[in-house]
């Protein structure tokens, strides 16, 4: 029996593509044979990834196929396949997000919600990232349901840019992070507007850096012009997507880490944040207080004023951060790689067993 999974696309540094990545490497270490295949696969990922079109079902195989876009005609592949299937989600952003944007993502977000609604008898299991997304799988008539959390390999972090580290931890500046890609779901002009009155009222030897993909070229536009219309420009900088090693060096020089976002399926930049010791703050919305849960702190209303004063109190007050982050640290731990597997071969021996005798 081969254990293989399929996506429409895989990209670099993406989280439901590196989650794939290490599905196989735990697979492997396991003792499975595992590949994964994908339509479109980024030339830095293709040493992982063999084409869509070399795969060959076969009744014998488990396939995770990973859902959290439309598959369009790559779901009706999978769908086709004699393999047992489990569907992992990672969920779906509301499409209202990216109305303004760009309308061909907002599509594929509606397409892709149609799709789930569509395919919950072609699975076997529905596996949620998180209990928010497992619960939403149960909602839509999925019969049987569970949950894998994404698998963050943490070694990757071990080295860092000392240049970039050094620089940004210059004349004891403050340092805000966010981490993510530029996406109107995120809401940076929230963070924007909480860190303008932390500069402006409380400190304005700080900096705020918001990092992840640019790919969305009129929300951009619009938190440049906020950025101006502020004055923050010479504290406020949307860096872009970075290697590990300077992404590293940013979360190792970041003081406070700051979510705004208003939907996310699990968030593993609050992982990444809590195992560089940096206390979070997040908007508690979605799969955020799955993740987080009672580790960070968790708002329930955006008021930037007080939010900005919350994160000061954070900054300045050791006793407070180092409770924080002693919490964060516990939480952190219970996503560890050698908690993970055993709950993944759970799964499988879950649905073999099914497949010998089958309801």
């Amino acid at each position: 029996m081969k254990i293989n999974q399929v996506l429409p696309a895989i990209s670099y540094g993406d989280a439901v593509s590196s989650d794939a990545i290490e599905i196989k490497r735990s697979l492997e270490y396991m003792g499975y044979s595992s590949e994964i295949y994908a339509k479109y696969i980024h030339p830095k990922c293709s040493k992982y990834v063999k084409p869509l079109s070399d795969y060959n079902g076969n009744s014998e195989n488990l396939l995770f196929y990973h859902f959290s876009l439309a598959g369009l005609d790559v779901t009706d592949f999978v769908k086709c396949l004699p393999d047992t299937k489990a569907l992992i989600y990672h969920n779906i952003t509301p499409p209202e997000y990216f109305n303004d944007y760009d309308a061909n993502l907002s599509y594929m977000c509606s397409k892709g919600r149609a799709e789930l609604n569509a395919i919950c008898s072609d699975f076997y299991l529905g596996i949620g990232v998180s209990e928010y997304n497992r619960v939403e799988l149960n909602k839509i008539g999925f019969k049987r349901t569970d949950v894998l959390p994404i698998i963050v390999d943490f070694n990757k972090y071990m080295e860092y840019d000392i240049e970039l580290a050094n620089d940004l931890s210059r004349n004891s500046t403050v340092n805000f992070l966010f981490v993510g890609r530029i996406a109107p779901n995120k809401m940076h002009i929230d963070i924007i507007k909480t860190f303008y009155y932390y500069n402006k009222y409380i400190n304005n030897n700080s900096r705020l850096f918001l990092v992840g993909d640019k790919q969305i070229a009129r929300y951009v536009l619009k938190i440049e012009d906020k950025i101006k219309e502020l004055g923050l420009s010479d504290s406020v900088f949307l860096v872009g997507m970075v290697p590990d090693k300077k992404l590293a060096s940013y979360y190792r020089s970041a003081h406070i880490f700051l979510c705004m976002s208003e939907h996310e399926g699990f968030c593993v930049p609050l992982l990444e944040a809590m195992y560089f010791r940096i206390p979070v703050i997040a908007y508690a919305s979605t799969g955020i207080p799955y993740t987080l849960n009672d580790a960070g702190i968790l708002l329930h209303k955006k008021n930037h004023i007080e939010i900005a004063e919350l994160a000061n109190i954070i900054i300045t007050d050791k006793h407070i951060s180092d409770k924080l982050v002693k919490k964060q640290e516990q939480r952190c731990k219970e996503f560890n790689r050698d908690r993970i597997c055993p709950k993944l071969n759970e799964l499988i021996k879950r649905i073999i067993a099914a497949k010998r005798d089958p309801l």
